[in-house]
């Protein structure tokens, strides 16, 4: 059986439809739990194939619901939905094939793994021309693209929930336009411009390839239909030659681009890619929608993604990592999902998302989202498992409110919190990785398994985790203690349970002390307080 939602994300008061596939004639029992709380119970009889109803419940903004449905015949299957007034958490995917009239599977399968806001990759006819001279074209990389199809893939993401974003390079021109403007270029020496892959011409934002450029995202939303638009950039120059000789220091233009384009377009969606981290000291109070990371080496450890997050996370907006599995394309399939389940966690439970989804069932693995690798259908399963798992418990993985205290609350004299096995706090290789956040009257604790794999690197390919079993927690908690929950996306259709526990009285002050039986590769713990 499978469960399908009709949209990625609700609004509040909406109504939420579902699809349930892959019946007998049969009843089922179908369950929306709010954390450990049972908000919903339906009881369907279903015809064989494909059944169709709504949920009627009261679901608030800013919480995830979890769906567990159940059949005599003992199947199950799962999925989550959230609701959200303005879009708090940012699920971003891709699209890049644009060629041919086809179904919405593509949008279906994003919709699956509940992406709310799609990046159209390489959309338009020239970097410097967006929109094309026919309907039917191929861009400077030979990508054939239909604007007709655009325009439809644009109606499809609507019709469930989705926002369209035009991808649109911030200062990249095709050869012909660049030659025509030289005094827009920038330079590496004189006579000597500066181009990328040897493709693109550089070009120069404190000249009139600013406004020009502004132009363009204009076009993309006012005639495409576009809900906003993502600003790239290569992360190379950061400084060159303007067309006299005079030094540009390229960080100082970007600022005011984005401030520009929010101007003209203030109801629009805006993403701004900061490469590898850079310029955000710049660009971390601009008026983008999200902060948005590419993640590059020298970023490679899993304490880099921690670092990066925490860094964003003072823009007060949505994070998003786009860090590609790599070792999809550099390794086997099988390393190569046990890094990317990793990933996704590490990310989710520092409060991020991760930009690596998209087309039909596939994964980034490097810049150029064209060359992407299709899915074996079990690896997606496995990984919609858990996208699923992190909207379900959306109100608590990404509640900014809850500070990360993992560095220096925990080892050495840090007796906040202990753990009866090997552990890190930053990602080391073959421990349990603790990510502790607080606020007052609520303690999450993570614990990715990293056992079995000696490895630090998020893009390695990784082994298959070694099951920790037994595993004990002592927490410091002052005050009444309301509930102690646990769930993981590796058992019980990710159902949250009640966690037995003691409390002890230590010198330093009262301790809860709790047992996990068992962590596969990723759990979770919420003690709540009463302060």
């Amino acid at each position: 059986m499978e469960l399908i939602l009709n949209k990625s994300v609700y609004t509040p008061g909406e109504t939420v439809l579902l699809k349930l596939q892959g019946t007998k004639k049969e009843d089922i029992s179908l369950s929306v739990f709010s954390l450990d709380e049972e908000v919903e119970q339906l009881r369907l009889s279903c015809e064989e194939g494909e059944n169709e109803f709504s949920l009627k419940g009261n679901f608030l903004p800013g919480k995830g619901y979890g769906i567990v449905c159940i059949s005599e015949s003992g199947e199950n299957c799962r999925t989550a939905f959230d609701v959200q007034e303005k879009t708090t958490v940012f699920r971003y995917g891709f699209l890049s094939d644009f060629s041919t009239e086809e179904s919405d599977a593509d949008i279906q399968s994003l919709v699956k793994h509940h992406i709310n806001a799609v990046q159209f990759y390489d959309w338009v006819y020239r970097h410097d021309s967006f929109l094309p001279p026919e309907d039917e074209y191929s861009d400077l990389m030979g990508k054939h693209n239909s604007l007709p199809v655009i325009r439809k893939k644009i109606s499809q993401c609507h019709e469930h929930g989705l926002k369209a974003i035009g991808y649109g390079a911030v200062y990249a021109a095709g050869s012909a336009f660049a030659e025509k403007h030289p005094e827009w270029r920038l330079y590496a020496e004189k006579n000597r411009p500066l181009k990328f892959i040897d493709v693109f011409s550089i070009m120069n934002l404190r000249s009139g390839w600013k406004e020009h450029i502004i132009s363009e995202y204009g076009k993309a939303m006012d005639d495409v239909g576009f809900d906003g638009i993502h600003m790239d950039t290569y992360g190379f120059p950061k400084t060159a030659l303007d067309a006299d000789g005079k030094v540009v220091h390229l960080e100082d233009d970007f600022v005011s681009l984005i401030s520009e384009v929010r101007k003209q377009h203030r109801d629009s969606t805006l993403l701004f890619n900061n490469v590898g981290a850079w310029p955000a000291e710049k660009t971390v109070r601009t008026e983008t929608d999200a902060f948005y990371i590419e993640v590059w080496p020298p970023f490679e450890k899993y304490c880099h993604i921690k670092e990066l997050i925490g860094m964003a996370k003072t823009s007060g907006k949505p994070v998003i990592l786009a860090a590609y599995p790599a070792a999809f394309r550099t390794n086997t399939p099988e390393r190569g999902l046990n890094a990317q389940l990793v990933l996704m966690c590490a990310i989710a439970a520092h409060g991020a998302t991760q930009l690596w989804f998209g087309e039909d069932n596939a994964a980034i693995t490097q810049g150029y989202y064209a060359d992407y690798y299709p899915l074996p259908a079990a690896h997606e399963i496995a990984l919609r498992r858990y996208d699923d798992f992190f909207v379900r418990y959306e109100e608590l993985f990404f509640d900014d409110a809850l500070k990360d205290v993992s560095m220096t609350h925990c080892g050495w004299d840090n007796v906040e919190y202990q753990c009866s096995h090997r552990c890190s706090v930053d990602g080391r290789g073959d421990t349990i990785w603790l990510i502790i956040r607080e606020k007052p009257g609520r303690k999450l604790i993570s614990l990715l398994n990293l056992c079995g794999d000696e490895s630090e690197n998020w893009a390695d390919g990784r082994n298959d985790v070694t099951d920790q079993t037994e595993v004990m927690l002592r927490v410091q908690c002052f005050g009444n203690i309301k509930r102690v929950l646990a769930a993981s996306p590796d058992f019980e259709q990710g159902n949250c349970k009640k966690c037995r526990y003691m409390l002890k009285q230590d010198k330093q002050g009262p301790q809860l002390e709790l047992r996990l039986e068992r962590i596969h590769r990723f759990s979770f713990v919420l003690i709540d307080t009463e302060e």
